[in-house]
């Protein structure tokens, strides 16, 4: 089947649904599009009777099993199919289209200009972290005539899966956040991250949109001679026309705001650190690109309040707790650990592993550990996870579980002004808010 005939046999059924389309035989709701997707550890197909018999309107297999049989529609590949009827869609939505990507910040930064463009109209943004190659089309395909702004996170962890997703979209605006040192263990080098992201730009230049740019990134400075349409933000160069004046980093961010060397008036966030500045910035920039005052852009920005641990702050029996726990790279830990070692008081940090690094590994969690030592905290930081303690071996505070580490505070209970706690979500090192609310 052409991709037109099946846009044109799926489609209406769409419309009519009232955009309702699913991809879980579980959720399916009467008069549903279901696609039958298939992955490493399940086959949609296997549900294609039951969603005829749950009510679906449409049923999109892959499976030669079902080629012949008229109830269905057959297509070589379900997920390219979806991918196929989320860039139709789109393309016929009405909304300013917003892309955002980079190593780190992604759903910060989205959630920020989601909080911003809410003033200027109805937006709809990613939900979660539905940045990949099955999220970013039922995000596509979940936008009505009535939204106004769509903000698409777009996620990667190996080459050639950026330039999917971007060729979905023909955007209006976009970000790159920052390039930094993520999923090393499927890019390699930070110079292929570069070039990975690089295709968010890549699509602005072919549809003629705005780019959002960090300048304080040299990767990004220099990618930027390419644009065409450009803003550019900063925390260290005044001749940016967003630039943040950072007076205090942590626990709250105060800067003073400049737009196009004219200050705008003194802020303060609860998205702690100068590099959380940035995503402030990149939802200020946006708001003012689509009509509203950077004063009133950025009052909007710093309204946003950071939860799912992701750079939050939790006071728990008089201890103030940064808690960014849902995932960690070599760039956001650096950045997050340098904004921490400017407070003044007692602190204490807990690293956790971070994933995914590959061949990096051994050298990028011992590099931690010097930046702890350059700062003059490295007495007061505890490694966790099986990395760490294969990198560090010569620390005397690591542990290989969070569970070893809980068992050890049990008879060595801490004594702080401030913690640091961050990992990769597979250490789970949220569970350390159980022996601080014990204490």
């Amino acid at each position: 089947m052409e991709w037109s005939d099946f846009i044109d046999r799926v489609y209406p059924a769409f419309i009519e649904s009232n955009y309702q389309l699913c991809t879980d035989s579980r959720a399916l709701k009467p008069g549903d599009v279901f696609f039958c997707l298939t992955g490493d550890r399940f086959d949609g197909n296997n549900f294609a009777v039951q969603a005829i018999e749950q009510g679906a309107s449409l049923v999109i297999v892959d499976s030669e099993a079902f080629k012949s049989d008229s109830r269905f529609v057959y297509v070589e590949n379900s997920l390219i199919a979806l991918q196929q009827l989320a860039k139709y869609h789109f393309a016929q939505m009405p909304c300013k289209k917003i892309i955002v990507g980079g190593s780190n910040g992604k759903t910060t930064t989205k959630e920020v200009s989601k909080t911003v463009l809410n003033a200027a109209g109805i937006t709809l943004a990613t939900p979660g972290n539905w940045n990949n190659h099955i999220g970013v089309p039922l995000t596509l395909l979940s936008i009505t005539p009535s939204h106004e702004y769509a903000i698409i996170e777009l996620g990667t962890n190996h080459p050639g899966e950026m330039k999917v997703l971007c060729d979905l979209i023909a955007p209006d605006a976009g970000i790159i956040t920052n390039i930094g040192k993520e999923h090393l263990e499927g890019f390699g080098d930070i110079e292929t991250v570069a070039k990975e992201e690089s295709e968010v730009y890549l699509s602005l230049m072919s549809s003629h949109g705005l780019a959002i740019v960090n300048i304080d990134d040299s990767w990004l400075n220099s990618m930027k001679k390419r644009l065409d349409k450009q803003l550019t933000i900063s925390t260290l160069n005044k001749e940016a026309d967003f630039f943040a004046d950072i007076h205090n980093e942590m626990p709250l961010l105060t800067f003073d705001l400049y737009h196009q060397g004219v200050q705008v008036g003194s802020f303060s966030s609860p998205l702690s650190g100068r590099y959380n500045a940035y995503n402030l910035l990149f939802g200020t920039a946006l708001g003012v690109f689509y009509g509203l005052n950077a004063q009133e852009s950025m009052s909007l920005a710093c309204q946003y309040v950071p939860s799912n641990n992701r750079s939050e702050w939790r006071t728990v029996n008089g201890i103030q707790i940064f808690l960014d726990a849902y995932n960690a790279n070599p760039s956001s830990m650096t950045f997050a650990i340098q904004s921490f070692a400017t407070l003044k008081g007692n602190k204490q940090l807990f690293l956790g592993d971070m994933l995914e690094l590959g061949d990096h590994s051994e050298t990028e969690h011992s590099a931690l550990l010097e930046l702890c030592t350059s700062l003059g905290i490295q007495e007061n930081t505890f490694l966790v996870g099986e990395e760490f303690c294969e990198s560090c071996p010569k620390h005397p505070y690591r542990f290989k579980t969070i569970d070893n580490l809980l068992a050890w505070l049990d008879t060595h209970p801490i004594e702080c002004e401030y913690a640091f706690i961050k990992g990769s979500r597979g250490i789970k090192m949220e569970r350390l808010l159980e022996h601080f609310q014990s204490t």
